[in-house]
């Protein structure tokens, strides 16, 4: 059984929606904001993609739209050639579709907006366990959380790629399912009579490669460690409360905020498990400010993911699902995250050299 790792939360979120593509101006999506068409370069020089984006404030004269922008300090890396910019640029190549950036609080993903989550099961014939979740990196292999594999007795030995709701074939899905070849945790996660919470990372090596389309495409590794953005996303098909056994079978996402350093290293209480506490430098750490939502029990080794600052229509791996402090979702309370880009030459090491 996995231990206490956080979930989706549903709760009450009013959207000021007209229709699917006309959102109030103060509600456009975590890290765009709603600026005259002109002024969006994104939208402006890609006509074919005006359709796609929000509209706002149609009580301002011109036209208005959700606009991407990046994080205030926010800085392409210098070195362009490192490999995963190489790989996150050759992504862009890719079937893609953008999603419409509404607000999200507890909700059911659309169909084909996160094409990198991975869905980690147990399989032994006919029975179908739901255990983590996971993010697509390459074309062979999936990030999740070490202890994904270690808190259970029947551990992942499957991965589904391009779910969104199994417990029906007419969701607009196009799964495809990889039986598991290799787990690789960090080297540093040590498993012992009392299982730690730090380096909580690992690689999944899949058995066969997997085909890239509008359902099932990777996402991008980060050069930054997060620290720069205030506002994340969030999903997976975890339990929808920590009072509830019952497991969402429909891809969830929530909108979370960045919790302070300094602030979370003093609420998460240090235990056998976190001997020195959180440590800032390896985790980060998120919460709902607004309302009851987060991550829960089967959201473990799921993604904390951003808007690509620079790449329209991909996402950036900020962090992985590891646990949480006092429950599923309870709002201002955090949730603790693995920070990929501590990480980057490790994976690089295993999925490229």
């Amino acid at each position: 059984m996995i231990g206490l790792v956080m979930k989706l939360v549903l709760s009450p979120w009013t959207l000021c929606v007209m229709t699917i593509t006309v959102v109030c101006a103060n509600e456009c999506a975590l890290n765009t904001e709603c600026v005259p068409i002109v002024d969006c370069p994104f939208i402006r020089d890609s006509f074919s993609l005006i359709k796609r984006k929000p509209y706002c404030n149609l009580d301002r004269d011109g036209t208005n739209v959700c606009c991407l922008k990046p994080p205030q300090n926010y800085t392409q890396p210098k070195d362009f050639d490192l490999r995963i910019v190489r790989e996150c640029r050759s992504y862009r190549s890719l079937p893609r579709k953008c999603s419409v950036p509404l607000i999200v609080g507890g909700l059911k993903a659309k169909p084909k907006e996160y094409p990198f989550m991975a869905l980690l099961y147990y399989k032994n014939g006919d029975k179908f366990t739901q255990l983590c979740g996971g993010t697509l990196i390459s074309n062979k292999y999936v990030l999740t959380a070490a202890h994904c594999f270690y808190e259970t007795s029947t551990p992942p030995n499957w991965v589904r790629l391009g779910e969104l709701d199994y417990s029906t074939d007419t969701d607009d899905a196009s799964p495809q399912d990889f039986e598991i070849k290799n787990f690789i945790p960090h080297h540093q996660y040590y498993t012992t009579d009392i299982q730690t919470k730090y380096n909580d990372i690992a690689l999944i090596e899949l058995a066969k490669e997997v085909s890239f389309n509008d359902y099932v495409s990777p996402a991008c590794l980060p050069l930054v460690d997060g620290n720069d953005f205030q506002e994340f996303l969030a999903a997976g098909w975890g339990l929808i409360s920590d009072t509830s056994l019952e497991y969402s079978t429909h891809l969830l996402k929530v909108k979370l905020d960045r919790y302070d350093d300094d602030k979370c290293f003093e609420i998460i209480e240090r235990n056998e498990e976190l001997e020195k506490g959180v440590n800032n430098r390896t985790q980060i750490c998120a919460t709902s400010f607004s309302g009851n939502n987060g991550t829960c029990l089967g959201d473990s080794g799921g993604a904390l993911f951003v808007n690509h600052p620079e790449f329209p229509c991909q996402f950036l791996v900020v962090g992985i699902t590891s646990f949480g402090e006092g429950g599923c979702g309870n709002q201002g309370i955090p949730s603790v995250y693995t920070r990929v880009k501590l990480y980057i030459d490790w994976i690089e090491r295993i999925i490229w050299d």
